[in-house]
């Protein structure tokens, strides 16, 4: 008897036991890399999931013919179309049928000046973007919307630093932070997830997916309060809205999110596929994992979601002050290749899956060590780096081992 799409979906997960970030798998016009070298590359690392093959971040056109002039070059050599992911998983999938390519969007930005719905066709521009935004004053919450966009812009460097909330202008600021509430920005959500699926994706990772309700519930100071109710309501149907379209394709795609939120919330946890966490910037530089409070959270994680699968990977954000910006910028080759094994053998015996840091992450603006001596972005193959043989080197012997996770 044939299992249904969504049980067969969820056995390859759960038997994943090589996984490699590659973000994204379009952009080796940038550094010379050909979609067979990627191909390569993953047959080399024996890979059975891509994390983040694709990140959504900044408006994505369906063809690069969309756009005038010098974007259109730059969406072409830097392969950021839904043209060039969909031809991308394409030629993947030929050469590896069974690999889980997971694509990934964010929860947390919408740019002010233009942003589409790619299923649509929509354009919305300010201030038509900023009716989306957050507003904790929406349910009766003690800040204003102007302040908390101000001080969440500052985190991602969206408004200047010397900005206060009563200088905040939504019309000078470069994004914002969405609301999952408003019914216009979950469509959008929605639409850059589902474009994904279209492409051939099998899987979805939502970045900050749970950051609007544990920001409502400290506003609030109570996780039962209608806005945080609201937001968890929303989430769930964002995960059933990517699930309606998978299905609608004859097929289940995979749903995952940071696993903090579910396990910190006291709300029943939504019905994610698999969730995601990161070592510190401290446990990075210092070559050790807490292992006493890696192992709390793994069983909070169980206890709460039963047997979801758990991955690691190395997280970053705008700064070197972040896990990856230490790996890559305080770490020399040697002590990267060392915090390699010591992760992958530490995550293993606790039940969760490494993923290898292949090609791809945010280094920081300020990283002054840069991959081919150019871009920003970390690449294990780059010669300031040299991680790739040992990144394979466990690969394999991870794929040999016969062995679930933590078995």
């Amino acid at each position: 008897m044939s299992q249904s799409p969504s049980s067969e979906a969820k056995r390859k997960l759960a038997q994943v036991r090589v996984a490699v970030l590659y973000e994204r798998v379009t952009d080796g016009r940038l550094y010379g890399r050909k979609m067979e070298e990627v191909i390569r590359l993953l047959k080399e690392t024996k890979a059975q999931f891509i994390f983040r093959g694709f990140w959504r971040w900044n408006p994505c056109p369906n063809r690069p013919e969309q756009l005038p002039g010098r974007l259109r070059w730059r969406c072409e050599i830097s392969g950021y179309s839904y043209r060039h992911l969909e031809e991308a998983i394409s030629r993947i999938k030929a050469e590896i049928p069974h690999i889980i390519f997971c694509g990934a969007v964010p929860a947390q930005v919408l740019q002010r000046s233009w942003v589409w719905n790619p299923m649509t066709g929509e354009v919305f521009r300010y201030p038509q973007t900023w009716e989306m935004a957050l507003d904790p004053q929406k349910w009766g919450l003690p800040m204003s919307k102007e302040k908390f966009q101000c001080l969440f812009g500052k985190t991602h460097f969206w408004v200047p630093k010397e900005w206060g909330p009563e200088d905040y202008d939504p019309a000078k600021a470069a994004a914002y932070f969405p609301d999952l509430t408003n019914p216009q920005f979950h469509k959008l959500l929605l639409s850059w997830a589902q474009r994904q699926v279209d492409c051939g994706a099998d899987a979805i990772w939502i970045d900050m997916f749970f950051t609007q309700a544990g920001i409502l519930t400290r506003l609030a100071k109570n996780p039962n309060h209608p806005a945080v109710r609201e937001t968890w309501k929303a989430i769930n149907s964002i995960i059933e809205g990517i699930r309606r379209h998978g299905r609608r394709k004859g097929k289940y795609i995979l749903v995952g999110s940071w696993g903090v939120g579910p396990v910190r919330l006291p709300l029943p946890p939504p019905p994610l596929d698999f969730v995601t966490f990161s070592p510190s910037s401290r446990e990075v530089y210092n070559l050790r994992l807490d292992e006493a409070r890696w192992r709390e959270r793994f069983e909070m994680v169980r206890k709460r979601m039963g047997d979801t699968p758990i991955f690691a990977f190395i997280d970053w954000a705008g700064t070197t002050r972040t896990p990856l910006g230490v790996f890559s910028q305080r770490l020399s080759p040697e002590k990267q290749r060392q915090f390699l094994r010591l992760a992958d053998e530490f995550f293993s015996r606790l039940g969760a899956v490494f993923i290898y840091p292949l090609h791809g992450g945010f280094m920081g603006m300020d990283a002054k060590i840069l991959s081919f001596g150019k871009f920003k972005f970390y690449d294990a193959l780059a010669p300031e780096f040299r991680t790739y043989e040992t990144i394979r080197e466990l690969a394999r012997r991870r794929a040999s081992s016969g062995a679930e996770p933590g078995r």
